[in-house]
C-alpha cells in the first residue's frame, strides 16, 4: 500500500513537472522567437501577437477537459493521465521543429496556434487530473500540505524552463537554439507516460465511480453550480498570478524600464527558488486558519496592492521589480498552496475529474490566460506603466469575492 502510494504520487509530481515546464517554456520563449513566427513587425506587435495566440486555448481547453474529465471520472485517472501526457509531449516536440515565417510565411502562425491549441487541449486533463490523482492517495487531514507539495512541482518545471532559457541567454544563443527545450521537454514527457503504466486509481474513487454510474453532464453541472461558479473565479486569478510572473513581466518590464530581457529572465529564475519553498508553508498555514480563508486573505492583498506598486514600475531599478513581482506572486502562491485541496474537499470522488477540470480550464481559458495581451493592450492604448494593474486588481477582488460567498453559506454538495 506504502508502495502504491509512493508510486502515485511520484509519477503525479513527475507529470505536473513536466506540464508546466511545457507550458511556461513558450511564455518565456515568446519575447525572442515573437520576431521567428509573426514576420517583419514592430517589436511591441510582435510580442500582442505572440501573447494574444496563448488565449486560442479557450477553443480547446474547455473541449479537453470534457474530454478527459469524462475518462477520468467514468475509466479511471490512470486511462486519462496517460493520454494527456502523450498528447503534451507529441504537440512540444512538434513545436520544436516548427519553420520561420520567412520559410512558410503566414502559415508559421497557423502551425504555431494550432500546436498551442493541442497543448491546452491536452494539458486541460493532466494539470487537474493530476491533483486530483495525487491528493487521494493522500490522507484527508495532509491534503493541504500535500497540495502545497504538488504545487511546488508546477514551480519546479517552470523553475527549470527559466533556468535553461536563462543559460541560453548567458551564451547568447536563445534564438538559435530555443528550439532544443521544446525537444527535451516532449521526450521527458514520453518517459514519463511509461512510468504511469503501473499506477493505479485509489479505492476512495472506486467506491464512489459505482455509486453514481451514468449521469449525464448536465445533471453533474447544474447540480455543483455553485461550486462550478467558485473555482471558475479562483481558477482565474490562479491563472492571472502565473502568467504575470513566467509571461508578462518578461516581455512588459523591458518595454517601460532600462532592463533587457535577459535580466529580467534572470531575476525571475532567482525568484522562482524562493515561490517554490514558500508553496509547502502556505500548505501548513492554510491548513491551520482554513484553505478558503487563506485564498479570501491572499486575493484581496494582491488586489489592494497592485495598482500601488505598479506606480514604481516606470524607469524603476531592478530590486523594485523583483519587489513588485514578489508582491503580486506570493499573493499567487499562498492562493494556489490549498487551491486544490479546497477543490477536492467539495466535491465527490467521481465528479471531481469533471467538473474541476471544466470549470478550471474555462476561469483560466477566459481569465487568466489572456491576462498577458490585455495588459499589453491597456498599456498600449493608454502608454500608461500601471495600467496593467487595473486588470490583475480587478480579477484578484472577483475571487475573493467568489469564495467568499461561498464560504459564507458553504453547504455540502449533493453526493
Amino acid at each position: 500500500m506504502i508502495l502504491t502510494t509512493l508510486k502515485a504520487r511520484v509519477t503525479c509530481i513527475l507529470g505536473n513537472l513536466l506540464e508546466h515546464y511545457d507550458s511556461a517554456l513558450y511564455g518565456l520563449l515568446a519575447p525572442f522567437i515573437a520576431p521567428h513566427f509573426f514576420g517583419p513587425t514592430d517589436a511591441v506587435t510582435a510580442l500582442i501577437m505572440a501573447y494574444a495566440i496563448i488565449p486560442l486555448g479557450l477553443i480547446t481547453k474547455p473541449l479537453g477537459s470534457l474530454y478527459f474529465g469524462r475518462i477520468g471520472d467514468r475509466l479511471g485517472r490512470k486511462h486519462a493521465l496517460m493520454l494527456s501526457l502523450m498528447g503534451m509531449a507529441i504537440a512540444t516536440i512538434t513545436l520544436g521543429c516548427m519553420p520561420s515565417y520567412s520559410q512558410i510565411g503566414p502559415w508559421s502562425i497557423v502551425s504555431l496556434a494550432l500546436l498551442r491549441m493541442l497543448q491546452s487541449f491536452c494539458s486541460a486533463g493532466e494539470v487537474v487530473g493530476g491533483a486530483i490523482f495525487f491528493l487521494e492517495h493522500t490522507e484527508e487531514s495532509k491534503r493541504s500540505v500535500m497540495s502545497g507539495w504538488y504545487d511546488a512541482s508546477t514551480i519546479a518545471g517552470v523553475l527549470i524552463a527559466s533556468a535553461f532559457v536563462a543559460i541560453l541567454c548567458m551564451f547568447g544563443s536563445v534564438t538559435e537554439n530555443w528550439r532544443f527545450l521544446f525537444w527535451i521537454g516532449g521526450v521527458t514527457a514520453i518517459l514519463g507516460v511509461f512510468l504511469r503504466i503501473t499506477a493505479e486509481d485509489s479505492p476512495e474513487y472506486a467506491r464512489d465511480k459505482e455509486e453514481k454510474k451514468g449521469d449525464s453532464l448536465f445533471k453533474v453541472l447544474y447540480e455543483h453550480r455553485n461550486v462550478v461558479f467558485s473555482i471558475f473565479l479562483a481558477a482565474g486569478f490562479t491563472y492571472t498570478t502565473y502568467t504575470f510572473a513566467f509571461t508578462l513581466i518578461n516581455g512588459y518590464v523591458p518595454l517601460v524600464t532600462s532592463h533587457t530581457k535577459d535580466s529580467v529572465i534572470y531575476m525571475n529564475t532567482w525568484l522562482l527558488l524562493i515561490d517554490m519553498c514558500m508553496l509547502p508553508l502556505f500548505g501548513r498555514i492554510g491548513a491551520r486558519i482554513g484553505k478558503g480563508r487563506l485564498m479570501i486573505l491572499a486575493s484581496t492583498f494582491c488586489g489592494l496592492g497592485a495598482l500601488p506598486l505598479f506606480y514604481l514600475l516606470d524607469g524603476a531599478s531592478i530590486a523594485i521589480v523583483a519587489l513588485i513581482r514578489f508582491y503580486i506572486v506570493l499573493c499567487g502562491v499562498a492562493f494556489g498552496a490549498v487551491y486544490y485541496a479546497w477543490c477536492v474537499e467539495l466535491l465527490p470522488p467521481s465528479r471531481r475529474y469533471t467538473i474541476l477540470a471544466i470549470a478550471g480550464s474555462l476561469g483560466a481559458q477566459a481569465i487568466g490566460v489572456p491576462s498577458s495581451a490585455i495588459c499589453l493592450w491597456l498599456y498600449k492604448s493608454t502608454l500608461w506603466v500601471p495600467a496593467p494593474a487595473i486588470y490583475i486588481t480587478a480579477i484578484s477582488l472577483l475571487a475573493a469575492f467568489g469564495i467568499y460567498r461561498f464560504e459564507k453559506k458553504r453547504e455540502w454538495v449533493p453526493s
